[in-house]
């Protein structure tokens, strides 16, 4: 057993090791990454909770009570202007607007913690009253930091507890997954913060750094980072065992799930968006071209399964945010299957463009002034 420690540890030192060990380790931010990051992902559960009216229409409106005259509703509804911001998400999605509240009484297919308690209350009009009371103040909270081991869980439950009533039907929808497990994961981080240190995992005291300079802070992102890029790799990788190796090979009949989605949906709600002459043009184009389609899907799927790569560095958090961004805009373009959710997980967490910001602006501060004569050279040289 000493033999086998001891290799163990030779091999831990090895260079190339501790090199990789260092890269995919957990990285320092710096308190203003932190902080955007934080605020944005406030915003963004705000977009996820089932609040319901009137905030699940409160960019609209706000909008018409400061301008009146539905200009906005005319912006948002502007396809040409919305297809111009790509790979932004449409300006509906970007608006402060909250989700409406489970439209579920029942929970038919019960599935997660439905198996084990009644999540009914979520469509209970007097419990979505009280819960804007609830998560509001959480959100603020969270926002400043501040009183993370009560806010977390209690969010992480809204959204969990709400998103599986709503899985509870009979079909899943996973627009919400990603956001859940960041949530988990980060009360779990929390907790165990609580767990060393109350006062600075409630946000009285600033966070002490460890041996190698990290603070939980800094756990608590590269945990939401972990689960983002899980989130992507394992379905990924579980097509491949699931469909005993023949993904690929029958990748094509994607297209005839595309077709029987879009006519659900239309059925649905008879809703116009959805109408059968609006059907995504490549449905048919997946069918009639095999091999193309397992080449385009192939890419995707590929991108999937290496995602781990992306936790290699700052630079590879950049390039594979990117790419998961284009990837879900190729899915909406080919398909219409949108996760508008997910893709601002990957420009909060992963793109982090506040970051580059402050990188560019310190690469410029650096960089000399060119001197325009050589007069000018000869006496800074003396």
């Amino acid at each position: 057993m000493s033999q086998i420690t001891d290799k163990i540890d030779q091999f831990r030192q090895r260079p190339w090791v501790r090199n990789l060990s260092r890269h995919f380790g957990i990285p320092k931010f710096h308190r203003f990454e932190v902080v955007f990051m934080r605020v944005l992902f406030a915003y963004l559960l705000f977009q996820t909770m089932p609040l319901d009216a009137p905030f699940s229409n409160n960019g609209l409106n706000l909008a018409e009570k400061i301008v009146p005259g539905q200009w906005l509703t005319k912006v948002v509804g502007d396809k040409d202007l919305n297809t111009a911001l790509r790979p932004l998400p449409p300006i509906n999605e970007l608006l402060p607007s909250s989700e409406v509240k489970i439209p579920y009484d029942s929970q038919p297919r019960p599935d997660g913690l439905a198996k084990f308690f009644d999540l009914t209350f979520f469509n209970d009009d007097g419990f979505v009253k009280a819960l804007r009371w609830i998560v509001i103040p959480c959100l603020v909270l969270y926002a400043c930091g501040r009183g993370l081991p009560v806010v977390l869980p209690i969010l992480c439950f809204v959204s969990i507890g709400s998103r599986t009533l709503y899985n509870s039907q009979g079909y899943i929808y996973h627009g919400f997954h990603m956001v859940s497990l960041v949530l988990l994961a980060q009360t779990i981080v929390v907790l165990w913060a609580l767990f060393k240190n109350p006062r600075e995992a409630m946000g009285f005291r600033k966070p002490s750094e460890n041996k190698n300079g990290r603070t939980w802070w800094d756990v608590l992102i590269r945990y939401s980072q972990l689960m983002i890029i899980a989130s992507y790799m394992i379905p990924g990788v579980i097509k491949q065992f699931k469909s005993g190796g023949e993904w690929f090979l029958n990748s094509h009949y994607i297209g005839v799930q595309v077709v029987k989605t879009h006519r659900q949906n239309f059925y649905n709600d008879l809703d116009a968006d959805w109408a059968p002459d609006k059907l995504p043009k490549l449905a048919n184009f997946m069918l009639e071209h095999r091999n193309w389609t397992r080449l385009l899907l192939g890419c995707g799927v590929g991108l999937q399964c290496i995602a781990l790569l992306g936790l290699y560095n700052r630079l590879t958090n950049l390039i594979f945010g990117v790419m998961f961004i284009l990837f879900h805009w190729l899915n909406d373009l080919m398909f219409g299957l949108y996760f508008y959710h997910v893709e601002k997980m990957d420009w909060i967490f992963l793109v982090n463009l506040p970051f580059w910001a402050w990188w560019l602006w310190r690469r410029a501060r650096k960089r000399p002034v060119p001197l325009s004569t050589p007069e000018e050279a000869r006496l800074a040289a003396a």
